[in-house]
């Protein structure tokens, strides 16, 4: 082989190296985060080191495993945790009793990014962010934050004092006239993609009814379908009900044979469930109401009384104006056993147009971190 071919084959090996470049996530909202995960797994022009920042428990009041803690490490993702304390806004005290964990989160922020000497850093919002974020600011080290919702959290407003840019999902004028706006880009959510491309699972199929409100459950809503299950014995039905009521609530399936329960369920069947199912009955959060739009379904959607600047509300408000004939609303102070079966037996009967489901294969937010590493 002649020199020239030798280099021209030498050449073309080279062009195909990727670059190598570090990377730490963090937040408390992990749907978007495992996409993104997925994304840099697939980069086809970076090989990216991925880390992972998150809560070692829920909370400082709450001393069960974070979500994070257990999902990441099963997944091939180096996991670190930091104790945080939390600004809370609802109960002062949790904020005292948080102050010494504040401070001492910082220092283990900047070891820890000292250790792991990240390229960049991608936060999805969650108190525990924040001593990330403003540690590698002093570290210079550039930065994103992401919001999933229609408002601003106290953490992204923080956050965005300190980041290089603020990935909001909406372009929200509201939204975007509180945060610096040199560092506003609009990037969309990141929806799982097993929504769109669900593998086999062994839960069953043609579900009636799927209720859920995330991984950790919701009490006042459990308690509301126990009542009402004498009531619903035509339907099938799977709840998730959440760590906490679930040993009570796995006893009610000997009881009705077409009820099945479960606390947790991985991202395929959760992707399986919300495709199968006729109605969706659930909290509004960011994630959970975008895929219901994603997947044309309908749903009774029961916002969170207490979520910040009523974001639960404007969530389901968001889903209504985009599927308003199979999507309806309950407050809290007006949810009770009648209200909610005469609307589920309503939207059994209605019939919603047939519509493509798109493949939301979003790169937004992963061409922004190439553009600034």
């Amino acid at each position: 082989m002649s020199k020239k071919i030798k280099k021209c084959c030498y050449t073309q090996r080279v062009s195909i190296i990727k670059t190598k470049k570090t990377i730490i996530i963090t937040g408390t909202h992990l749907t978007p985060a495992l996409e993104l995960i997925r994304q840099l797994k697939t980069d086809n022009k970076i090989n990216w080191q991925i880390n992972y920042i998150g809560r070692k428990n829920n909370s400082s009041v709450d001393n069960n495993p974070s979500i994070e803690s257990k999902i990441i490490p099963k997944i091939g993702i180096n996991f670190y945790s930091i104790n945080c304390g939390k600004l809370d806004r609802r109960w002062f005290p949790n904020t005292i009793k948080g102050i010494p964990q504040t401070s001492k989160s910082l220092f283990e922020s900047f070891h820890l990014i000292k250790k792991i000497k990240p390229d960049i850093i991608v936060s999805f919002g969650g108190y525990v962010s924040v001593p990330i974020i403003i540690s590698g600011f002093f570290k210079k080290i550039p930065s994103i934050t992401h919001e999933q919702t229609l408002t601003n959290s106290l953490t992204t407003k923080i956050n965005s004092l300190f980041v290089n840019k603020v990935a909001l999902s909406f372009d929200n004028k509201n939204q975007k006239n509180k945060l610096p706006k040199n560092k506003i880009v609009i990037t969309g959510n990141l929806l799982r993609q097993e929504l769109f491309r669900p593998l086999k699972s062994k839960i069953k199929d043609n579900i009636d009814i799927f209720i859920t409100a995330g991984n950790q459950g919701s009490h006042f809503i459990n308690l509301l379908i126990k009542n009402l299950l004498p009531k619903l014995k035509n339907y099938s039905i799977i709840h998730q009900t959440g760590k906490t009521d679930f040993a009570n609530f796995k006893k009610l399936e000997k009881k009705y044979s077409n009820y099945q329960v479960f606390d947790y369920l991985k991202a395929n069947d959760m992707a399986h469930l919300l495709n199968r199912s006729n109605i969706i009955i659930s909290r509004s959060g960011a994630n959970t109401s975008q895929e219901i739009v994603a997947l044309n379904k309908k749903s009774i959607l029961i916002p969170l009384k207490i979520s910040q600047q009523n974001e639960q509300l404007l969530n389901a408000l968001w889903v209504k104006e985009r599927l308003p004939t199979q999507t309806e609303i309950i407050k809290e102070e007006n949810l009770n056993e009648i209200s909610i079966l005469t609307i589920i037996n309503k939207l059994m009967s209605t019939k919603i147009e047939n519509k493509i489901k798109q493949d939301i294969n979003n790169p937004k937010l992963l061409n922004l971190i190439h553009e600034i590493v």
